[in-house]
């Protein structure tokens, strides 16, 4: 599983930096033609534009040129067809389908008004304002302020825009509550509820759980590192103890459960699982800090004296640790 994991994250790193470098290739190339066009071959007198479209197409064709090879592929996007295929493509619409209904099972609300009228609400703090913003951007709808100033509420009423989300996150829903409201709407609509699919351990359902429903917290004192999710359905978090280890406690005075990751080996589990499905939150800060903090522990950087360079950096570490927003 560890091997296939990171065979995967090498091949999407070859593939994200190859075609980075093609679009600067051809950025180049769309530059050097406008510099020929308007400077060395300014096409204006209309009695030598054929002279000139031959000079421009020969120095262009030339056996020896890098546009000759660059002419056998159609624009940019056919190099990108070239490397991600149309598996690789439904593959990454997959992921973010997976990744929005653990969104919506933790912070997202379907609602269908007496009127008929049918939406769906995300809230989520100001500092994740990315997330809703993805969202938005993919299925259009509005992100306003609420009334406290420390939340954003996303909103979508539009029924294409709402129907083609429908579309996306229709199985992957975990939570009875939300897929009960979901119903309500595809009965609206005439649209088949799929049944949940089986969570399996590298859907990315969980990343958008934990980016709504989720935290990442550090005992100093004992030095362990807490990644949790709080429920009120139990259901929910069962899978994750299978798949990703931890335990559930139930939270009596609120009435919820949850769950909770603390020991070392199934934090590093959980780590590798975030490399192949990143949060989109501001949480993702925090786990990109985990190696600088296993790395001062390892130092005893929180024991070293008071104006040493490991106590320097143990001091910023701490202050970005809380400052993640």
């Amino acid at each position: 599983m560890q091997q296939t994991i990171s065979r995967n994250l090498i091949v999407i790193k070859v593939q994200t930096t190859f075609v980075y470098f093609l679009e600067i290739i051809n950025q180049k190339v769309q530059n050097v033609k406008t510099f020929v066009q308007e400077t060395v071959f300014p096409i204006k007198n209309p009695p030598i534009t054929k002279a000139q479209s031959n000079i421009y197409m020969w120095y262009f064709k030339s056996k020896n040129s890098l546009f000759k090879r660059l002419s056998m592929w159609v624009g940019i996007s056919e190099i990108i067809r070239l490397f991600s295929t149309e598996k690789d493509i439904k593959l990454s619409d997959k992921k973010f389908s997976q990744w929005l209904a653990g969104v919506i099972d933790g912070d997202g609300h379907f609602e269908l008004s007496k009127k008929g009228y049918a939406s769906l609400e995300i809230v989520m703090e100001t500092r994740d304002k990315h997330c809703l913003y993805l969202i938005k951007q993919k299925f259009g709808g509005s992100v306003k302020e609420k009334s406290n100033i420390n939340w954003l509420r996303y909103r979508l009423h539009n029924k294409k825009g709402l129907i083609f989300l429908i579309d996306k996150v229709n199985g992957f829903l975990r939570n009875p509550v939300r897929i009960l409201q979901l119903g309500k709407i595809c009965e609206k609509y005439n649209i088949q509820l799929k049944p949940s699919e089986t969570l399996r351990y590298d859907s990315a359902w969980l990343s958008g759980f934990f980016d709504s429903d989720g935290s990442i917290y550090i005992n100093i004192a004992s030095s362990q590192v807490y990644i949790t999710a709080s429920q009120k359905n139990r259901f929910i978090l069962d899978d994750l103890v299978n798949l990703y280890g931890g335990t559930i406690y139930p939270m009596t005075k609120v009435g919820a459960f949850k769950w909770t990751v603390f020991r070392k080996d199934d934090i590093t589990k959980l780590r590798e699982y975030f490399n192949l499905n990143p949060s989109k939150s501001a949480k993702q800060k925090r786990l990109k800090l985990l190696d600088k903090y296993y790395s001062l522990r390892n130092q005893k950087a929180h024991l070293a004296s008071a104006n040493s360079l490991l106590t320097k950096n143990w001091n910023k570490f701490l202050k970005d640790w809380e400052n993640y927003k």
